[in-house]
């Protein structure tokens, strides 16, 4: 009888105990502000979605509200770092789709292509070249880290063959365009710096490397091999996927630019969506923010023109995705203008871009992962 009296106690006590937590927890979430984003993960958050009629029938309220509660939850990022660290201790090499390597090496896990995504933009691809038979078109595809600093993946980590996935796309295009060995290039220099460590973009120093092999393709003759100087502008840079997994946190990375020592690299850069125009490809107040890699001309927009004054008559189409941010400094010596279009932030047609900016080259330029589920290619290259 009294072993029973005690169990009793202790269940009631129990059971106050939960009840006052829960009451705690729901009138904390209740009293604290909402947060616009969170920079420990570096992305905005789910603010209160408008309850409607229509979005309570549709079931697309519910959802919102569970997206909303999971991302305002109060202590979320005490119990996110919990979560990270008991992974830890348990021998989780992998958070959020982000592999925690050799030696700290974070690396995004490889995209496997959607076919039907895939099969849109080939077919855009090819069907935009054959528009434009006189415009000298060429793509550079670049491999992610986990494609080619593989030895830094953890033991046992398995990832689609994202190589074998390029030479694909190069054998589907033929000779529709002229190819650019990404994979050639990085791999030559795998044992280098060439992939930040807590973020999933090359390195300037990377970007250098695939614009060598790159620049007789693209029409550069001159010799440039001793050119350019690399300048530090940041020591203190902690990527996206550190904010992603939650590891790596306090990891500092270098970020540098690469300067023409010779050609006068005088531009002006038209944002123009945005109605703004600077005289610099950096944006220096980027820097003050944890996006440190956005100095790369101002993160992602979807039109920037950019005026330079080399000395000829030839104008670049650049369709991109965020890897070219870096990469096109290397370029404005060698074209009197260059026009970068995202097709993710883009509601025109890239037909419209050739007539209104009278483009003579073209080069895509996207990273793996992007480019094998970006399905927005296929509407910007169409003619309609």
């Amino acid at each position: 009888m009294r072993n029973r009296r005690k169990k009793i106690r202790t269940d009631s006590f129990v059971g106050k105990v939960f009840i006052i937590c829960v009451f705690v927890l729901i009138l904390g979430n209740l009293l604290v502000p909402n947060k616009k984003d969170s920079e420990e993960e570096n992305k905005m958050l789910t603010g209160r979605p408008r309850m409607t009629l229509g979005a309570v029938i549709s079931g697309s309220y519910a959802q919102q509200f569970e997206k909303y509660q999971s991302d305002q939850f109060m202590g979320r990022n005490v119990l996110r770092k919990l979560k990270v660290t008991l992974n830890r201790l348990g021998g989780s090499r992998r958070e959020n789709d982000v592999f925690i390597g050799k030696k700290g090496q974070l690396l995004e896990d490889i995209a496997v292509p959607d076919k039907e995504t895939l099969k849109s933009s080939m077919t855009a691809i090819k069907g935009f070249t054959k528009e434009h038979p006189d415009v000298p078109m060429s793509f550079l595809l670049v491999p992610d880290a986990a494609a080619v600093i593989n030895s830094s993946l953890p033991p046992l980590a398995e990832v689609a063959d994202q190589n074998a996935s390029i030479s694909m796309v190069k054998k589907q295009l033929g000779d529709s365009v002229q190819w650019i060995d990404g994979v050639k290039a990085l791999k030559e220099h795998k044992d280098e710096k060439i992939y930040y460590k807590t973020d999933p973009h090359w390195t300037t120093l990377g970007a250098f490397y695939a614009f060598k092999d790159a620049a007789s393709t693209l029409g550069i003759t001159t010799d440039f091999s001793s050119g350019y100087a690399s300048y530090p502008v940041t020591g203190d840079f902690n990527g996206s996927l550190a904010s992603k997994s939650g590891r790596e946190l306090d990891v500092d990375e270098e970020i540098s630019i690469y300067v023409p020592k010779d050609a006068d690299n005088d531009v002006i850069v038209n944002y123009v969506d945005g109605q703004k125009k600077t005289t610099s490809l950096y944006s220096t107040k980027m820097l003050k923010t944890r996006e440190k890699y956005n100095v790369f001309l101002g993160g992602n927009t979807s039109v920037v023109d950019i005026k330079t004054m080399a000395d000829n008559q030839k104008k670049l189409l650049i369709i991109r995705d965020s890897q070219a941010s870096c990469f096109v400094p290397f370029l404005t010596p060698y074209f009197q203008e260059i026009v970068m279009v995202d097709p993710k932030y883009y509601s025109g047609t890239m037909n419209d871009i050739m007539k209104t900016y009278r483009i003579t080259d073209v080069l895509f330029l996207y990273g793996g992962n992007t480019f094998f589920q970006d399905n927005n290619i296929s509407g910007v290259l169409s003619s309609e």
